[in-house]
């Protein structure tokens, strides 16, 4: 049996950052929360069809007691270390600014430790037809570190100082080239025997966190996405990698493209995406919520 992970915490810092520029007529927790609730049905509909089981938690458990920048967003390894997941085979977590979009089974394409989708790898800018028939010429526009410099430095020394090597995208199998690899942690499958390697293996991601804290590390730079990436490498995992299709954000295309009509997990990240989720829900743009 597989199963199909996601949380939404919303912690008391959130409506202090004011409301999302976008929509200013309600709260940013409430926005969040019918997203999360949202994204949830669409995950939980997916799952009975498939033949997995849902689990949709709103509960603090393994950061529980845990003080910090970026905190609820290592809930994510709950999925490592609670042994209520032992008894599952693969578990995918998805965020909850996800919409599931289709009825196959991305369970039956993971193979090897970690599936996922490189950064490297997700193309924006033109729409899914255009990248699909012309993927090779497309270039990645996820890595922010390829683009400027003192991004690139800030996460180089970040791993030195934690003892994490570097490694390129093409060195971890990614299609696209990237100085660091870097995979998005919005969507990723895990084996069992994966899951547990890490329980045993990972560097305490508090620890990670906590020097990020002390040092000043920017937001993009000191939460789960760049933890989670950097242990893989260090501990050899094997990754394999997805379609971005998995991993894929409508906002992103500049031409308009429907992209909902063919894109299988659509991704609104940010407060603005999290806006427009909700309008495409209302508008009826998608296949099954």
């Amino acid at each position: 049996m597989n199963c199909i992970y996601q949380y939404m915490i919303i912690g008391p810092e959130c409506d202090k950052r004011g409301p999302i520029p976008e929509d200013k007529s309600r709260s940013r927790s409430e926005v969040y929360r019918e997203c999360a609730d949202l994204s949830a049905e669409s995950f939980r509909i997916y799952a009975d069809k498939i033949g997995a089981v849902h689990h949709y938690s709103r509960k603090q458990v393994l950061t529980e007691g845990k003080v910090g920048s970026t905190t609820l967003l290592f809930e994510v390894l709950r999925l490592i270390y609670d042994p209520i997941y032992d008894e599952y085979d693969k578990v995918l977590f998805c965020d909850t600014d996800i919409v599931c979009n289709t009825e196959e089974n991305i369970f039956d394409l993971h193979k090897g430790d970690v599936s996922g989708v490189a950064e490297s790898d997700i193309v924006v800018g033109a729409n899914p037809q255009y990248i699909k028939d012309n993927y090779d010429k497309c270039r990645g526009g996820y890595a922010s570190w390829d683009f400027d410099d003192n991004k690139y430095w800030e996460l180089v020394r970040k791993y030195q100082r934690l003892d994490i090597p570097v490694k390129t995208a093409h060195d971890m199998g990614a299609r696209k080239q990237s100085k660091v690899f870097v995979m998005n942690t919005g969507v990723h499958i895990w084996s069992k025997e994966a899951r547990l390697k890490a329980r045993e293996q990972f560097d305490d991601w508090y620890e990670y966190m906590a020097d990020g804290d002390k040092e000043g590390d920017h937001f993009w730079l000191n939460n789960d996405q760049p933890y989670i990436s950097g242990q893989l490498v260090k501990h050899n995992f094997k990754i394999n990698h997805l379609d971005q299709t998995w991993n894929d954000t409508p906002t992103h295309y500049t031409d308009g493209y429907p992209c909902w009509t063919s894109q299988n997990f659509l991704h609104y990240t940010g407060g603005g995406g999290k806006v427009t989720m909700l309008q495409h829900q209302k508008e009826g743009k998608f296949k099954y919520v």
